[in-house]
């Protein structure tokens, strides 16, 4: 990744820091008609697409590994579900998040919301952050 690839990411840092952000609502569910009802659906906030967006533009969305293997494995969990463990991630691990919440979406609507709503997503960006301000930071 490149220092342009991982500022693409950081610049996401002031929309989701704003009080009161919210990934997306859930809409449907109502009945439209005697017998019949719309599916409930999520709305995302343009925030949340433009991300998705740039997460593919950037190739963030990586395309060279099982992702899905790879989201059972302890190196994934930690860093999911572990709130420090990604002040350490690599900017490979940061890609490999993305792929898992962009593409866990496709299977399971409201997957993408849910990672906004834990703040894994503030997490990633929050380490991208940091990542574009380290001149130290082998990036590329």
């Amino acid at each position: 990744m490149t220092r342009a690839d991982i500022q693409a990411l950081a610049d996401f840092l002031p929309p989701l820091q704003q009080p009161g952000f919210t990934a997306g609502n859930v809409r449907g569910g109502e009945q439209t008609e005697p017998g019949v009802l719309q599916m409930p659906f999520i709305d995302y906030d343009p925030v949340v697409d433009a991300f998705v967006a740039a997460a593919y533009r950037q190739s963030w969305v990586l395309t060279d590994f099982d992702w899905q293997v790879w989201a059972q494995s302890d190196e994934a969990k930690a860093l999911q579900g572990e709130e420090t463990a990604i002040a350490t991630a690599t900017p490979e691990q940061l890609g490999r998040l993305i792929t898992v919440c962009v593409r866990q979406e496709r299977f399971c609507e409201g997957a993408l919301m849910s990672a906004f709503d834990s703040g894994l997503i503030l997490r990633i960006v929050e380490r991208a952050a940091v990542l574009a301000g380290d001149p130290s930071s082998d990036l590329g």
